[in-house]
C-alpha cells in the first residue's frame, strides 16, 4: 500500500498528535506531506517534557510521526508567508489543521480563500468540540474530549475511578484515525465531483462514534451504563491484568465459559470455573488469579500461555 497515495500532495499545519499522526498514514501510504512550521515558534512545550522522552522528541529528528515527511518554515502572520502557503495549496490535495474554529479565518486563510486558490482541495480541519459546538473555541485536551463525550466514565479502575488511556482514544483514534478517513472519503469524492471539501472533525464526535454500539445500547435498548463495566473494563477476574513474581504483568483476557475452562485447566485450578458462574464469588476468583500469578515470574506464564495457544490451535 506504500504507493496507494503516490501523486497526493498534502500540507500539514498541525503540531499535536492527531494532525501529524493522520498526515503519518497520509505519507506511509504514499502521499508527499510537507510540514509546515513557525519559524519563531521552537516544538511546543509541555509540563514534564525535560523527563519524558516522547514529549522532549516532539518535532525532533527521533519523532516518529514526522519520519517521512518534508518541512518548510512559514510564518503565516505574515503577508509573504501566507502568500507562500497559498502557493503551495495551489498545488495540493490536502490541508490538515488543528487550529481552533476561527484561527485560519483570522490569518486570512479561510475556507473560502483556500477553495479560491485550489477548488480541489481537501481541507480537513480536526479540532476538540467541533466548528459549530458551543464550546467550540474552548481550550482542550485528551482528557477533557474523553470526560465530555461520556467514554472516561466507561474506563475505570477497580476501586471505580476513571482512568486515561494514555491519549490513545481522542488523539489518535477519534483524531488522526478518524480525519485519515475522512480525508480519503473526501479524495474518493473528487474522483466523481471534481470538487474538495472541508471536512469539520471533532474529537469529541470522534469519540462518541466510537462508543455507538454501546450509546445505543444504553440509550435505545435501556443497558446500564454499569453492565458495560462488567466485562471489558477490569470488572471482570479473568479479563484483567495481574503482577508476576518478578514484578512483571500479564494480561488475561477469558471472557467465554470455554476460554475460562482453559485458563483453569492451565492454572492447575478447576475451581475456577465454578467461582467465575457467580458475580457474588469474582472477588474469591480474582484475589486467587492474583495469589496464582504472583507465584511465578512472567517468563514462566508467557511459556504457559504459548503452550496453552497450541492446545487450542
Amino acid at each position: 500500500m506504500r504507493d496507494a497515495l503516490k501523486g497526493i500532495r498534502v500540507i500539514d499545519l498541525s503540531i499535536n498528535a492527531p494532525g501529524p499522526f493522520a498526515s503519518k498514514m497520509l505519507a506511509d501510504l504514499g502521499a508527499a506531506v510537507t510540514c509546515v512550521t513557525n519559524p519563531a515558534q521552537a516544538p511546543p512545550a509541555y509540563a514534564g517534557a525535560e523527563d519524558d522522552p516522547m514529549l522532549a522528541a516532539r518535532g525532533g529528528p527521533h519523532d516518529a510521526l514526522y519520519a517521512g515527511k518534508t518541512s518548510c518554515a512559514l510564518d503565516l502572520k505574515s503577508d509573504p508567508g501566507r502568500a507562500a502557503l497559498l502557493d503551495l495549496v495551489k498545488a495540493a490535495d490536502v490541508l490538515i489543521s488543528e487550529m481552533r474554529p476561527g484561527k485560519l479565518d483570522a490569518l486570512g486563510l479561510g475556507w473560502e480563500v483556500l477553495r479560491a486558490a485550489n477548488p480541489r482541495l481537501v481541507l480537513c480541519e480536526i479540532t476538540g468540540y467541533g466548528r459549530k459546538a458551543p464550546n467550540a473555541a474552548r481550550a482542550g485536551h485528551d482528557i477533557n474530549y474523553l470526560a465530555l463525550s461520556g467514554a472516561l466514565s466507561l474506563i475505570r479502575d477497580g476501586k471505580g475511578k476513571p482512568v486515561v488511556p494514555q491519549n490513545l482514544i481522542g488523539d489518535y483514534a477519534a483524531g488522526g484515525t478518524m480525519a485519515v478517513a475522512a480525508i480519503l472519503a473526501a479524495l474518493f469524492a473528487r474522483e466523481r465531483t471534481g470538487q474538495g471539501q472541508r471536512i469539520d472533525l471533532s474529537m469529541t464526535d470522534g469519540i462518541r462514534y466510537l462508543m455507538a454500539d454501546i450509546s445505543a445500547a444504553t440509550l435505545l435498548a435501556g443497558h446500564p451504563e454499569e453492565s458495560w463495566r462488567g466485562t471489558l473494563n477490569c470488572a471482570m477476574p479473568t479479563y484483567d491484568t495481574y503482577r508476576t513474581a518478578d514484578g512483571g504483568w500479564i494480561a488475561v483476557g477469558a471472557l467465554e465459559p470455554k476460554f475460562i475452562a482453559v485458563l483453569a485447566d492451565g492454572l492447575n485450578w478447576p475451581e475456577l470455573t465454578g467461582l467465575m458462574r457467580r458475580k457474588d464469588r469474582w472477588p474469591e476468583a480474582r484475589l486467587g488469579l492474583e495469589r496464582r500469578f504472583s507465584e511465578r515470574e512472567l517468563s514462566h506464564w508467557v511459556g504457559a500461555a504459548r503452550r496453552i495457544r497450541t492446545r487450542l490451535s
